[in-house]
């Protein structure tokens, strides 16, 4: 070989590497940057739609302090979503009972309900998010988020078409205290174990999250999720999702309200966004450090799968397991397991 047809070859090589390189620099910043929640709508919004501005407003109305069960603060967001419920012209109801999860270990729970009737009833589809906080922080976060997006969903879904299918929503109460002897999700507990509504439900969805920001992932499913992963995929509420999250997830000393519906043999889903853990269960989770587009993209799904779900028949969800992970963006694949 010439000297100069060397130097075309080592050109070539260089060339080659370059592009390569470049290419995994533009697959990896394409990544990061869909790899984000949706933006934030404002409260000019259509009142169809749903807007984390309006929903933060809420947030800022009852997430200014601890609110841990039997607190003032506690009893004080117990009011303010009642009076929420009652302004979309719904029916609030409390329920409000013993509840027994060991031997010798039993409490008082309210839990705030309401239900959105539909014109052909198969099967109710439950909105969940718990309204306590742990008494060291406002939980701006966990789970005002999930709670005020609940009530945004509500306000949405009240104002548009008439869906088949009945929505409960429901707002539990102490799903904090699961470090103190495992005393946690006691009024899903009280729910899923007391409440007539319990029997109605076919899909169930559980709105948390551990940080407070971030994309909202919905890392969970119940057995024989295809049917889910289906209306998950063609719902348009722009999902994130892995069947890899469980196995991290599963491995981890935490549970949520979710567990108490999943070993009852519910059928659901259960969603969260994890960014800015250091925030997670401390002071800082406050309205100020909260994502307003983490809680846009919580609302996204609520209200996208509730009016997809909402007018298809939910007589049988049962399916096949099955693997799904995103593509590029949004797009969700999915097979058989």
């Amino acid at each position: 070989m010439t000297e100069k047809n060397q130097a075309n070859t080592g050109i070539y090589v260089w060339l080659h590497a370059v592009g390569v390189l470049a290419f995994l620099a533009l697959a990896t910043a394409w990544g990061i940057y869909q790899h984000r929640p949706p933006k934030a709508l404002p409260g000019a919004a259509p009142p169809s739609l749903f807007s984390a501005e309006r929903a933060i407003a809420d947030i800022r109305s009852f997430a200014t302090q601890p609110r841990p069960a039997g607190a003032a603060a506690h009893a004080a967001t117990r009011d303010f979503i009642v009076r929420a419920i009652e302004a979309a012209g719904l029916q609030p109801e409390i329920q409000d009972t013993l509840v027994h999860w060991r031997p010798g270990y039993a409490g008082r729970v309210c839990n705030v309900l309401a239900r959105l009737p539909g014109t052909a009833n198969s099967g109710a589809i439950a909105l969940m998010a718990h309204y306590d906080s742990v008494s060291f922080g406002p939980g701006a976060a966990d789970d005002g988020a999930g709670t005020a997006a609940l009530l945004e969903a509500m306000r949405a879904l009240k104002v548009g078409p008439p869906l088949k299918n009945d929505v409960i929503f429901l707002f539990t109460d102490g799903e904090e205290g699961r470090l103190l002897g495992g005393t946690g999700c006691r009024g899903a507990r009280a729910f899923v174990e007391q409440h007539p509504w319990a029997k109605d439900i076919a899909v169930v969805m559980n709105f948390d999250c551990r940080g407070t920001s971030g994309p909202v992932y919905m890392y969970e499913t119940t057995p024989g999720n295809s049917r889910l992963i289906a209306a998950l995929a063609a719902s348009g509420c722009r999902p994130m999702a892995s069947s890899l999250m469980y196995d991290f997830y599963s491995r981890m000393p935490v549970d949520s309200d979710f567990t108490i519906f999943k070993k009852a043999g519910f059928t659901g889903l259960n969603f969260a966004f994890i960014d800015r853990l250091t925030h997670y269960h401390t002071h800082l989770d406050n309205p100020n450090n909260l994502n307003p587009d983490s809680v846009q993209h919580h609302g996204e799904y609520a209200l996208g799968l509730t009016r997809y779900l909402g007018n298809i028949s939910l007589a049988d969800m049962s399916g096949r397991d099955v693997i799904y992970f995103n593509t590029i963006g949004y797009h969700l694949i999915q097979y058989p397991m």
